[in-house]
């Protein structure tokens, strides 16, 4: 079934690092494609389709007889583009020895002449690297995509997302020339720090993910990159390994994590258990969605050292549950992180509907777009809440 005519309504863009590293060349028009494409696949897709992108969303709001010439050589050159990518192996995890293929980017691309739309869809090779991912990838803002503006800059900000936990990044120069597909040009290092480096420090510059760099020589040649950059808050903040689930959760809904040592002596007073800080997330969320909420963050910190919805987590803890049993809590809490997941995309999706070009979603496409959302947003809700219901219901033993 083709996917129809209508706007990105998932802002999270998301890769296999092997896609992230590939070694392709792009033009800047090609890589807005590209990226158009990519922000068509959603979370829950099995198998690609045929995505259709209006040509403003690529060109801009510009529609003259020579810019749809332009689309239709750019949709010729794009077509026949390849990729040079690490074969996977099970599980889409890389291989002990890595072992490089060549495969063809798309399946069908077509300019439809009198519509303005691009039709294409993605060659099935790639659908280990795009489609049901669980590991090994990375994922980025759309909206912090689209401020880049040439082909290099897009790749670089990839590169660099996918070791965001870290805040820095060391690559060989050969390398990086030849993910760019730049490994034929740039000779002298010189040419390459102002016209790629340079350019992709001053346009990252005004995303989430600014960066500077350190040339690494070996004697008088460069030989590497060190790109460094501010981590992932959530990682910066607490160590890995110190992280627990619902301090996760917190800190992907946008509460400090300085505030956590607050939680954790509640939690330890037996003031409450780690069900109502799930219970405060779903119900905080929910309100944000109705309007009631502007900063989520800082009603479910006030919810959480305050205590004050105590009483209605009692109360929901009280009702039927919606399943007799469960396999396990381990299962329920891979459940409930995946839904708290997808409902943390599906808030950003709302964002991004809401705030968006109008190249993407003008007058007549917004408001439809942005029901749908909702509506995924109220079928996360209820199922995040029929699981908090069943574990309260299954789990031994209460802290009243």
């Amino acid at each position: 079934m083709d996917t129809p005519l209508f706007p990105v309504a998932h802002p999270l863009v998301v890769q296999h690092n092997a896609l992230v590293n590939a070694r392709f060349d792009l033009t800047t028009t090609e890589s807005r494609l590209f990226l158009a494409l990519l922000a068509r696949v959603q979370r829950d897709d099995t198998s690609f389709s045929k995505c259709q992108v209006s040509v403003k969303e690529i060109m801009g709001q510009t529609a003259s007889n020579s810019i749809y010439d332009q689309v239709r050589k750019m949709l010729k050159d794009f077509a026949s583009r390849t990729l040079v990518i690490e074969k996977l192996g099970p599980e889409g995890r890389p291989l002990k020895k890595p072992n490089f293929i060549v495969i063809p980017l798309l399946a069908y691309a077509e300019y439809r002449d009198g519509e303005g739309v691009i039709e294409a869809q993605f060659n099935d090779l790639l659908r280990e690297y795009l489609l049901e991912l669980r590991d090994n990838f990375t994922k980025a803002q759309l909206t912090e995509l689209l401020k880049l503006k040439s082909a290099s800059s897009y790749r670089i900000y990839w590169l660099l997302r996918e070791y965001a936990a870290f805040g820095k990044r060391t690559i060989k120069l050969d390398e990086l020339k030849a993910i760019l597909g730049l490994d034929q040009e740039y000779d002298r290092f010189n040419n390459f720090r102002a016209r790629v480096l340079e350019r992709a420090k001053a346009e990252l510059a005004e995303t989430d993910l600014p960066f500077t760099y350190e040339p690494i020589k070996e004697g008088r040649e460069v030989t590497q990159i060190r790109f460094l950059f501010k981590q992932s808050q959530a990682r910066a903040a607490v160590p890995v390994t110190s992280v627990t689930e619902w301090e996760a959760s917190v800190l992907a809904a946008g509460v400090s994590a300085t505030s956590l040592p607050l939680i954790h002596a509640r939690l330890a007073a037996g003031d409450y258990d780690e069900g109502y800080v799930s219970f405060v997330l779903a119900t905080i969320r929910a309100q944000a969605v109705a309007g009631k909420v502007k900063k989520v963050g800082g009603a479910v910190f006030k919810a959480l050292s305050e205590g004050y919805l105590i009483n209605d987590y009692k109360k929901a803890q009280q009702k039927p549950a919606i399943t007799k049993s469960v396999a396990s809590s381990a299962a329920l809490t891979k459940k409930r992180l995946k839904l708290q997941s997808e409902l943390e995309d599906a808030y950003k999706s709302l964002e991004f509907v809401r705030t968006a070009p109008e190249a993407i979603y003008d007058e007549a496409t917004r408001p439809a777009a942005e029901q749908r959302v909702m509506e995924v947003i109220a079928g996360l809700q209820e199922q995040l809440e029929s699981l908090m219901s069943s574990s309260s219901n299954t789990s031994q033993g209460k802290l009243w």
